[in-house]
């Protein structure tokens, strides 16, 4: 019997403490997934007295129910940012969620955090050999266009680190690792509390008027609020046309034995995900069990949530079987995840216009991106950063304007969006 339960939380308990009275501080920041938590590390030090507010329980979010993927790539491909932007933006872009990466694995290393961190390359695989031509060589030729590391395998040579017959080829590249991001989100609250910084959980935001925010029954105030809600951002009135919500789903695969992953990936192991628009994507995790991930376009861009969709867990099995029809992998949980996302996939951060105290983040696909930008946003309101002002600004261009959405809505507009940024741009 399948559980549907988030398998990362059950490692772990966890406990929460509410906010019960009226309090000010210097910052407070609200949210307690991977921005908001690294917002209040980059500013732990400041001699400032932070207050973190989350309406749960810290990772409770899309941060610590995912894949625990910690690539740059994550919704758009190198060689898209290059289409999109030009060859120098999107370095600028690509270093930019590389520097979240890269502080996401000083933070486990430097503080010996358990969150099962394992170092895997990554490898993009094409379904047909038409997607293989238009998205795997053009990505292995951005990649070495900007001088990054890369690998190119036809379909003759992928069977050297993958024991899979069904692609059509791949490119693959190191630095990248995978985590468990609840474990990481709860051990750095630990982390940030014995630093100072005060965590009130299960205290939901329910409005921000100027330098307060109320809570429950009571109110905290702050020089600056930082909120770093994701896709909960339109609720408290901040970028509500600009910021909507993707549902994917995860399942856990019972423990393989060590021949099966040795024959599954025959040179390491790796975070591999396909060419596919809504894409599949998986990877070996703790006590050997794989990690799968699926959605659907039924569901994808739905404005509710969908707890156990029973056809995407059959196409999670139909997809293992299909592409591993030698091996027997039994599914032991399944749960979904919701993640804010912008109508380009480029996140959103800035200082409110109308309202100086307050500054926001959201639409971080991906956890480096909102590790990136948890620190931007608190050097912002430490020295005034402001060098992506720009390119995470909300009024930049879309594919899809405001007014056409108006007209067609929000679900439609922002699957339209993704679909030309990706393929018809």
């Amino acid at each position: 019997m399948i559980q549907d339960k988030v398998y990362w939380q059950t490692l772990k308990s966890h406990t929460e403490t509410p906010v019960c009275n009226s309090i000010s501080c210097d910052v407070l920041i609200i949210g307690g997934g991977m921005a908001g938590l690294s917002a209040a590390q980059a500013l732990a030090d400041s001699g400032k007295n932070i207050v973190l507010l989350e309406q749960d329980f810290c990772g409770s979010g899309a941060s610590g129910k995912s894949s625990g993927f910690i690539t740059p790539d994550s919704e758009l491909e190198l060689s898209t940012l290059i289409e999109n932007f030009g060859a120098v933006q999107a370095k600028k872009l690509w270093e930019f969620v590389t520097c979240g990466l890269n502080h996401i694995r000083t933070t486990i290393q430097s503080n010996h955090i358990d969150c099962d961190f394992q170092t895997q390359d990554s490898l993009f695989v094409a379904n047909s050999k038409q997607r293989f031509k238009t998205r795997i060589v053009p990505e292995h030729e951005a990649r070495l266009s900007l001088g990054y590391e890369s690998t190119l395998y036809t379909e003759d040579k992928l069977a050297n680190i993958l024991g899979s017959l069904k692609y059509f080829g791949g490119v693959r590249y190191p630095d990248t690792f995978g985590i468990n991001s609840y474990l990481y989100c709860q051990a750095l609250k630990d982390i940030l509390a014995k630093k100072g910084v005060i965590i009130y959980e299960k205290s939901p935001v329910t409005s921000i008027v100027k330098n307060t925010a109320h809570v429950n029954e009571s109110t905290v105030s702050a020089q600056h609020i930082i909120v770093c809600t994701d896709r909960f951002l339109p609720n408290l009135k901040i970028l509500k046309p600009d910021v909507y919500q993707v549902q994917t789903f995860l399942a856990l695969s019972a423990p393989l034995s060590e021949a099966t992953t040795k024959a599954m990936f025959p040179s390491g192991k790796l975070m591999v995900w396909d060419s596919d628009l809504i894409y599949q994507y998986y990877r070996v995790v703790h006590d050997n069990r794989l990690l799968i991930g699926a959605a659907s376009m039924l569901y994808t861009y739905l404005p509710f949530e969908i707890k156990h969709p029973l056809n995407v867990e059959r196409t999670m099995r139909t997809y293992m079987s299909e592409k591993y029809p030698e091996f027997k992998i039994d599914l032991e949980y399944f749960w979904p995840g919701m993640l804010g996302v912008s109508k380009d996939f480029i996140p959103l951060a800035g200082q409110d216009k109308t309202n100086p105290s307050l500054y926001y983040v959201g639409a971080a696909t991906g956890l480096p991106w909102a590790s990136a930008l948890g620190q931007y946003i608190a050097e912002k309101v430490l020295t005034g950063r402001d060098d992506f002002d720009t390119e995470f600004s909300p009024n930049r261009k879309y594919p899809v304007s405001k007014k056409l959405q108006n007209i067609i809505r929000k679900p439609i507009s922002f699957a339209l969006s993704h679909g030309i940024v990706k393929y018809f741009s």
